[in-house]
Parts: C-alpha cells; sequence; structure tokens
C-alpha cells in the first residue's frame, strides 16, 4: 500500500508540472489527464536493455556488412566493439541500443574515410633535454648563480610611480604593460535621482499607513496599469498567482472622480490583465508535441508585439515628443482595442487547454471556427489576428503532409497524423489495400482537423501513389518534375486588405485543394500511365474478358467442346489440371498470343462421386496469372466472380451441346410417332431458352457493362477509383447474371431447365440403345453384358459400368451414326421409360418458365434494372405463337 501511495503521490506532481495549473481551477481536465498517466504508467516495469539482444544486432549489422561486400565497413565496426568491450561501464548497453535506433541505412550513408575526421590529431613528441640544450646551451656557472627574488622588478617601479599621481587616468593601448587602476571606473552616485525616485514612489508609502483612501493622480494609475498590463507586480492591482486571478486595490482613489467609477473602471481593467496573465502563464510551458508547441511559440510572438505596444504608449508619457492630456480613460479604450484579439483568443485557450492532451490539432479546429465566427460578425481585426495565427500553426501540420505526398514516408510514431503503416510487411500484391491504412478514433472518426477531412483522401492516395511508383521503380523521374507548391498563408488565400466576400470556408477548401493537386496530380497522372502503357491494364481487362466472359465465340466454343468431349469419355484423367492447362493455352494462344495464353492455368477438384448434373462444371475453373501492379485493382477476392460467370457460360454451352447431339434423324426412328413430335418440341424448347440465355449473357449483360466499364477505367484519377470501378463492375455482372446470393432462387431455376437437356439426351440415348441393343428376354431391365463381368462386379462405387459394344457388326452400325450413339452414357441399373422422361421434362419446363419470368418482372421493378424486364419479354415470347409450342 505504501508502494502504491507513493507512486500515486509521485503521479500528481508530475502531472502537474505538465499541465500547469491548478487542479481546483478545472478538476474535469485534471482528473483526465490523471487517468491517462496513471494507464500510461501501470504496465511499465522500465527494464534494462537486453545486452544480448543488443550483441545480436550488432552481429547481424556485421554479417550484413559482409554480405554486402562492405568489409570495410564491417572491420571498422569490429574493432570499435572490441576497444569497448575493454570499457567497463553499466550502461555501454544503453548507448548502443540508442546508437542503433538512430542508424538510418548505415550501408548507404556510412563512410569509413569520414571516420579519419574523428580521430584526434597526433600530440606533438614530449620536449627533451637535448633539444633545449640544443637551443640554448648553457654553462655550468650559470647553474650555480645566485637569484636574488627580493630585489624589486622594473614592473614594480612603474606601478609605484603611477599610485603617485594626483589623477589617476584609465591605462591606454600606448602603456607597455597595459595595467591600469580598477578605482577609475566608478562613479559617483547621484543622489539626486534616487530622491526623485522615492517622491514619485510615496504614495505606495504612504499606503501602508491608517488612511484608507490615498488620492493618486492618473499618471501614476496609467504607469502602474502598463506595468500590469506587462505582467509585472504592482501596487494598484492585487495579483494571487495560484488562481491566476488580479483585481484592483480598493486603497487609492482618484481626487477628480468618485470612488464607485474608480473602482468599476480598475475592475475593467484588472479583468484585461487576468486574461492576459493567463495567457502568459500557459506559454511558460513546455509542450512535447510539435503542433502545440508551435501554437505556444505563435501566441508568445504575439504577446510580445502586444508588449511592445505597451512599451510605446510607456515612451508617450515617459518622454512625450508633443504635449498629450493624461487620461486614464483613454488609456482604457486603447489598451482594450489592443488587447481584444488577446483576450479572445486566451477564452480560446482555456477552452481547448485540457483537450490538448487528447487532441493536439484541436487548437487548429477552434482557430478555424473564430476566422469564421469572425469574417460573419464582420470584425476585421479579429479576423486578421486569427486568421495569421491559423496558418501559422497550419504550417506544422503541413510538414507531414508534405512529406507524405512528396516521399511517400510517415514519421516514427506521428500519433498526430492520419496516416499509419498497418502492416509493413504485406505482399505488393495487396500494398494499395492493406499497408497503410486511416487513423480514426471514437465513433470511428478521422484523426484529422474537421477542415481537412475533405481532402484525406486525396492526400492517403497520393502517398500511396508515391511508394507504388517507388515500388515501380520509376520515383525518381517523377520527382525531378515536381510543380512549384503555391503558397498557403492569409495574404495568398483571403488577400491582403479587407475581409473577404466569400466565406473562410470555401477560401480554404479551394486554397487547399490547389496546394494539394500540386502534388496530387503528377504523381496519379504518372501512375495511371504507368499501369495503362506498362503494365497493361486494359489489355488484361480485355483477356479477362475473353478468357472468362466469352468475348470470342469461337475460342470459347472450342475450349468448351474439348472438356465436353474429355467428359463424355468417362476416362478417368479427364480433367487432369495439366492436361487442360495446355490445351487452354493452345486454344487461346492464337486469340490472345503466346505470352498472355502462358498466364493461363485450369485448376480442378476431385468430386467424391460423378454426377451427369451442369453442377459437376463448377470442378473446373481457370485462373490468370496477375502482376503485382494489376492485383491491386483486379484484387484476388475477384477472380472467384470471374469463375462464377465462367463456369455459367460454359453450363450453358453443354446444355446446347448436349441438345445438338440429339440429331433429327435419330429422332424420327423413334417408335410411336407421339414420341417423335413431344422430343422434337422439348429439344427445340430447351435450345431456344439457351440461346436465349446466352444471348443475354453475352450481349447483353457482360458487352455493355464492360464497355462502360472500360470507359470509366480510362477516366479514373487513382488506383482507388480503378479498384472501385472494377467492384462495381463484377457485382453488376453478378447481379445481372442471377449469381448473387439474394437471386439464387432464380438461378436455381435457370439450372433447372438448363439441367433438363441433360435430362432429355441421356433418355433419348438410352431409348436408341435399347433398340440398337435390346435386352435378353429373361432380364428385360437389365443393362448389356459388360465385355468383362469380372471387373464389373468388382466395382465399389455406385457409378455403373459403361456399356461395350461385343461384335463388329454393332460396332459398325454405332460408326456409322456418328455421334448419336454415346457409348460413355452410363446406364443404370433401371430406367424410367422415354414417355415418363418426356413428361417429367415437359411439366418441369412448363410449371418453371413462368415462375422464373414472373421472378424477373419482380425483381425489375424492384432493382430498377431493365435487362430483367428484357430477359422476362424474351423468354414470354414462347407463348406468343411459336410453331414448337404448338406442335
Amino acid at each position: 500500500m505504501a508502494q502504491h501511495a507513493k507512486v500515486a503521490a509521485l503521479t500528481d506532481e508530475l502531472i502537474q508540472s505538465i499541465i500547469g495549473f491548478d487542479p481546483a481551477t478545472n478538476r474535469r481536465a485534471y482528473k483526465h489527464a490523471k487517468e491517462i498517466a496513471t494507464a500510461g504508467l501501470r504496465p511499465h516495469q522500465y527494464n534494462r536493455t537486453n545486452q544480448f539482444d543488443v550483441q545480436q544486432s550488432f552481429e547481424g549489422l556485421d554479417e550484413k556488412f559482409r554480405i554486402l561486400n562492405r568489409d570495410d565497413l564491417a572491420d571498422a565496426l569490429q574493432s570499435r566493439l572490441l576497444e569497448l568491450n575493454s570499457i567497463r561501464n553499466t550502461w555501454i548497453p544503453e548507448y548502443l541500443a540508442l546508437l542503433l535506433q538512430l542508424s538510418d541505412r548505415p550501408i548507404e550513408n556510412s563512410e569509413v574515410e569520414a571516420l579519419e575526421l574523428l580521430r584526434p590529431p597526433t600530440p606533438p613528441p614530449a620536449l627533451t633535454w637535448a633539444e633545449i640544450i640544443q637551443d640554448d646551451p648553457y654553462s655550468d656557472e650559470e647553474i650555480w648563480k645566485d637569484v636574488d627574488y627580493a630585489a624589486e622588478s622594473s614592473e614594480d617601479e612603474v606601478l609605484s610611480e603611477r599610485r603617485k599621481k594626483s589623477k589617476p587616468t584609465p591605462a591606454s593601448s600606448v602603456d607597455e604593460q597595459d595595467v591600469f587602476d580598477p578605482e577609475t571606473l566608478l562613479e559617483p552616485v547621484d543622489t539626486h535621482v534616487l530622491e526623485e525616485i522615492q517622491q514619485a514612489q510615496s504614495w505606495n508609502l504612504k499606503a501602508s499607513q491608517e488612511s484608507p483612501k490615498v488620492e493618486i493622480t492618473e499618471l501614476q494609475a496609467i504607469r502602474e496599469t502598463l506595468f500590469m498590463l506587462a505582467g509585472l507586480p504592482t501596487t494598484l492591482y492585487l495579483s494571487e498567482p495560484q488562481h491566476g486571478s488580479i483585481r484592483g486595490s480598493q486603497r487609492y482613489k482618484f481626487s477628480h472622480a468618485m470612488e464607485k467609477t474608480t473602482e468599476d473602471l480598475l475592475t475593467q481593467i484588472a479583468d484585461i490583465g487576468q486574461g492576459l496573465y493567463r495567457l502568459r502563464r500557459w506559454t511558460a510551458r513546455s509542450a512535447s508535441l510539435p503542433l502545440v508547441q508551435t501554437f505556444e511559440a505563435a501566441v508568445r510572438k504575439r504577446l510580445l508585439k502586444f508588449d511592445g505596444r505597451l512599451a510605446a504608449l510607456q515612451q508617450e508619457y515617459l518622454a512625450p515628443k508633443v504635449s498629450i492630456a493624461v487620461s486614464f480613460l483613454e488609456l482604457h479604450s486603447e489598451v482594450s482595442k489592443l488587447a481584444s484579439p488577446l483576450l479572445r483568443l486566451a477564452k480560446l485557450v482555456a477552452a481547448i487547454e485540457g483537450e490538448l492532451l487528447v487532441n493536439p490539432f484541436a487548437h487548429l479546429e477552434a482557430l478555424f471556427q473564430e476566422v469564421g465566427l469572425a469574417q460573419m460578425t464582420l470584425e476585421e481585426p479579429i479576423f486578421t489576428f486569427f486568421s495569421e495565427l491559423f496558418f501559422e500553426c497550419l504550417q506544422t501540420y503541413l510538414k507531414p503532409i508534405r512529406k507524405w505526398m512528396e516521399l511517400g514516408d510517415l514519421g516514427t510514431n506521428d500519433e498526430t497524423f492520419f496516416v499509419f503503416e498497418n502492416d509493413s510487411g504485406s505482399e505488393a500484391s495487396s500494398m494499395w489495400h492493406d499497408r497503410f491504412v486511416l487513423r480514426r478514433g471514437k465513433g470511428n472518426t478521422l484523426r484529422a482537423p474537421e477542415f481537412l477531412e475533405p481532402a484525406a483522401m486525396k492526400i492517403f492516395n497520393t502517398g500511396k501513389s508515391v511508394v507504388f511508383l517507388k515500388e515501380l521503380g520509376v520515383y525518381d523521374t517523377v520527382a525531378e518534375t515536381g510543380e512549384v507548391e503555391p503558397r498557403l498563408n492569409h495574404e495568398s488565400v483571403c488577400g491582403s486588405s479587407g475581409l473577404p466576400f466569400a466565406p473562410f470556408a470555401e477560401l480554404f477548401r479551394t486554397a487547399f485543394d490547389g496546394w494539394i493537386r500540386s502534388k496530387y496530380s503528377l504523381a496519379s497522372t504518372v501512375l495511371r500511365t504507368r499501369l495503362f502503357s506498362q503494365c497493361g491494364l486494359l489489355q488484361t481487362l480485355s483477356n479477362f474478358q475473353t478468357l472468362f466472359l466469352g468475348a470470342d465465340g469461337a475460342a470459347f466454343q472450342d475450349f468448351a467442346d474439348t472438356v465436353f468431349e474429355r467428359i463424355d469419355s468417362r476416362q478417368r484423367g479427364w480433367n487432369d489440371r495439366f492436361l487442360l492447362t495446355e490445351l487452354a493455352r493452345g486454344i487461346y494462344g492464337s486469340v490472345l498470343g503466346k505470352s498472355d495464353a502462358d498466364k493461363i492455368i485450369v485448376r480442378s477438384v476431385r468430386m467424391k462421386t460423378e454426377t451427369r448434373a451442369l453442377k459437376g462444371l463448377a470442378t473446373l475453373s481457370l485462373d490468370y496469372a496477375l502482376p503485382w501492379s494489376l492485383m491491386n485493382i483486379i484484387q484476388r477476392s475477384s477472380i472467384p466472380i470471374y469463375q462464377q460467370l465462367s463456369t455459367l457460360l460454359l453450363q450453358t454451352y453443354r446444355s446446347k451441346y448436349l441438345l445438338q447431339r440429339i440429331r433429327l434423324d435419330d429422332i424420327a426412328t423413334l417408335i410411336p410417332t407421339a414420341f417423335k413430335s413431344k422430343t422434337l418440341k422439348l429439344r427445340a424448347q430447351l435450345l431456344w431458352f439457351s440461346d436465349i440465355l446466352r444471348s443475354y449473357l453475352t450481349e447483353t449483360v457482360i458487352g455493355q457493362t464492360h464497355t462502360a466499364m472500360l470507359s470509366s477505367m480510362t477516366k479514373a484519377e487513382d488506383i482507388d477509383e480503378m479498384a472501385n470501378l472494377h467492384l462495381k463492375y463484377l457485382a453488376r455482372l453478378q447481379e445481372q447474371a442471377l449469381l448473387a446470393d439474394n437471386l439464387r432462387v432464380l438461378y436455381n431455376v435457370v439450372m433447372e431447365v438448363l439441367d433438363l437437356a441433360v435430362l432429355l439426351h441421356d433418355a433419348h440415348i438410352r431409348e436408341t440403345q435399347q433398340r440398337l441393343h435390346p435386352p435378353p428376354s429373361h432380364a428385360p431391365l437389365l443393362p448389356a453384358k459388360s465385355k468383362r463381368p469380372g471387373k464389373t462386379k468388382r466395382r465399389k462405387s455406385v457409378i455403373p459400368a459403361i456399356v461395350e459394344a461385343e461384335d463388329e457388326e454393332t460396332s459398325v452400325t454405332e460408326a456409322e451414326e456418328g455421334e448419336t450413339l454415346d457409348r460413355s452414357v452410363p446406364m443404370p441399373l433401371r430406367y424410367p421409360t422415354l414417355e415418363q422422361e418426356l413428361e417429367k421434362i415437359e411439366s418441369v419446363f412448363s410449371r418453371v418458365l413462368p415462375f422464373l419470368t414472373a421472378g424477373l418482372r419482380n425483381i425489375g421493378r424492384v432493382g430498377a434494372e431493365p435487362v430483367w424486364e428484357m430477359l422476362a419479354e424474351r423468354l414470354e415470347w414462347r407463348g406468343k405463337g411459336e410453331g414448337f409450342e404448338r406442335g
């Protein structure tokens, strides 16, 4: 408990020494400061520096120097460390740790030759007797000669002669020994001046007597008032330094004025002096933050200017050049006018004094508001005073902004700047979005002055653009062609005379935008040009449209047919990603070019069970290798959306691919005739649906949206806007293609209709195979016998075996039939009849299509998307006279 009490007492002393005001004057600010200090001191133990960590750091530096072929620097460091080891001092680890913290790229900035400048000069050799004798030889007789130390020297004679002179004169440079008497410098005391001073202060002596009131002149009151306003102790005004209060003494009066009038006048001037005194006491403290230090220095500068005006007033009354009337009222009017801006400033300081401990730029916001208020109230002197003070304090806050926008550097542990480095080790591919973030406070508000919030994103993006250019290696050329920074002060923003007509906030915003534009435009323009011309942003987006979105229908069809043929072959390695990657590069190489095609990668996921449904195509996905610079725009999270769109297009092509394999010649052989018409009808309806869906996706959704995105992308100013445009582009594609989460119901309906093509194809193939290969009479429902029954019995999967022909005649017949007989179709043990399959397909199609149309119209009205209305209208054409509907 004693330890806690001691720590609490020391904490109170620390807080009072820093904040510089009495806790009784502002309990709330004092309590808040104490909470901050207690929270900061409590978890810290302030241990000594770990000497082993310091030693390991220097060993790492030695190894780094030698790896980078700086053996000279490593040898110099090693020799000095060995020399330090011979010195016994307990604080050597702290000294070395401090040097490590102060080091700045030693490999680039250090030169071993500079160490010679620190080497002390070689001392001259010691003087030997041989050298002395050589210059001034001596004899033995001179060594043993006696010296008379009592004899007077010539110097004593000169000194005694000077003392005998009646009128001493100061020594001159002509004197040989340059010796003079100090008493000649003393001036005689003029007692007359001292008597005049005592006589002038006679009213002070009378004040100590028992008389209740002492009469004084206005000149004496003016003199005391000027001293008090300058911060000096006086007799006419009583001050209490602890509370910072000043009041007029009631022991003095004017002989020609009423006492109440005198007391009221002294009270008004004392109030002015009290505000000035508190302002002086606030500036006497020393802040640790540069922003607050600048503010304090600016206030001291204005107090010094005010003191100069007071000195001028004192001179007017002390040594007037012309005859003037001594008037205490006139002095009051003059002082009130001079001190009015400072008194407003004193109120502002008192209001934000406690807040500055938490918000170091609170004074900037308060000054900005005071400037606007003074402009609205037409107080020109107050407006000019606060405007100049605001811009003077703003220059310090602009330094980290300028450093960030020009060099892309952040100050070490600069809590006052609203940008900080979140993850210095982040990959270059996510540098723009992850490495730097905005500093935010309570309520997710930006930790920056309110008047800078509209420009915060431009400042943030400019610095990131500079860092981006440094990563690309082109920043040096940008720095050499920088624009001249416009001035940002009172004259350039508000003019040199009078109050401006436009609001100060608008004038400042315009001037600050111009200041930012001088740094923002160049960096963003160079970066945009680099991304478009050398990084190939537009070309990559075009490649994505071709690869994922089927912009080149022929190439996409070739790739899709290749995949479909491998699926229908029922081979074990049909989805081998290496083989599919080579096939995709070969197909797209003629469209994209060899260099771009080599970036294509096909990925596949193995499924536990095989499926004939179209959702099995989702196990295949295309990928494209992007450079890190473009991955900051086309982010990793965007690739899955491209893959979803590619899969949907592939499923649409697959549906049409299966329907086209049902040839009209094969349908003509069906018995009875009712099956022929119904099969033709369903085939035509599903082909029509697949074509409508493919046309909607490629022409209406992808084509128009991609064109609009490219047009906006060329006008984007920075990577942030480019990345947002790309994300909005993908979100719009995902929504219009019914892939959004809130449209999942309609997407499932579309997939259900597309899967009907698979059912129709499989049913037709089974019917054709049953006619060509009728089952034995004793087992009419079993599939044809496999060529290898033993291997079929050993199958553990639920996937049925592949039916293979046994005789050559059947093989020849199948070869003549071409793709009509698909031997790769799995044959389940029991199948529904063709009639049942056709009825099921027709029932599902007739049921879900109106539901899909109505759903599209409903979401089109809610989301105001005309493309959904267009798709719904095209789907309703089925009932407006098509032949297959009536057939």
